[in-house]
């Protein structure tokens, strides 16, 4: 397996040439995306539900569930084979491995938060901790097949065989999505701002941003799946 750089700019040019290999495929999730949003101000006009930012939020959280569920995952158990041919995810098969593990890999996914939930309720550094140390169970339950006990002893493993690498590439990839989620809320603010439910329902500007954050969101993942790839070839090469 050929060794990948963890470098920021590797980690982006790998994530938008996954991304631009299914256009198609990449656009459609963001439209859905953008879709499934526009239910949160529908429901908050149908049941009359406040209309403060945590309320919208939930809404917006529970409204998307499907593509984190797995409209999302499988796009990357699909790059993931494109990109390795690993055994345990083949490029032949990848299919029928994502329909196997989908909802163990969620069910991973939540255990995580649930982890994280109750380590930031503990002054919030052991939810980081948790976070970084555990945040590869997900992928190595959906990717390569494990069990969720076996994934977070492979994720606790690689973490602290490749930490700085992980910290490096992770720091530029969240401070980046941060920047640009600021920027978009700051430009939201000034041309619509205070939206009522009625024009987040409607407006064509909300549309918009709504299907750009989905291919922000994309974009988010593809990178972290780049920067999975990096770190477990590198803990390969090492231990060979």
């Amino acid at each position: 397996m050929p060794e990948r750089s963890a470098g920021p700019l590797a980690l982006f040019a790998t994530a938008f040439g996954h991304l631009r290999r299914h256009p198609a495929l990449t656009f459609g999730i963001a439209a859905l995306a953008a879709l499934l949003s526009a239910l949160g101000p529908l429901l908050q006009i149908k049941l009359g539900l406040p209309g403060d930012p945590i309320t919208e939020l939930a809404l917006r959280g529970v409204c998307v569930l499907p593509l984190e569920l797995y409209f999302v995952p499988r796009l990357m158990a699909q790059l993931d084979a494109e990109a390795l041919n690993h055994s345990e995810n083949p490029e032949a098969q990848w299919q029928e491995r994502f329909e196997d593990r989908w909802l163990k890999a969620f069910g991973a996914r939540i255990l995580l938060y649930l982890l994280c939930g109750i380590g930031l309720a503990m002054f919030v550094v052991p939810g980081v901790v948790v976070l970084a140390l555990f945040g590869w169970a997900p992928l190595r339950v959906l990717l390569r097949g494990e069990s969720i006990l076996q994934a977070l002893r492979s994720s606790l493993a690689l973490m602290v065989k490749t930490w700085p690498q992980v910290l490096r590439g992770a720091s530029a990839i969240l401070a980046s999505y941060l920047l640009l989620l600021i920027a978009i809320g700051w430009g939201l603010q000034h041309l619509l701002p205070d939206p009522t439910p009625w024009q987040r329902l409607t407006h064509p500007l909300i549309w918009a941003v709504q299907t750009f954050s989905g291919l922000m969101e994309l974009f988010l993942s593809t990178c972290f799946l780049a920067l999975f790839h990096a770190v477990e070839t590198s803990d390969q090469s090492s231990s060979r």
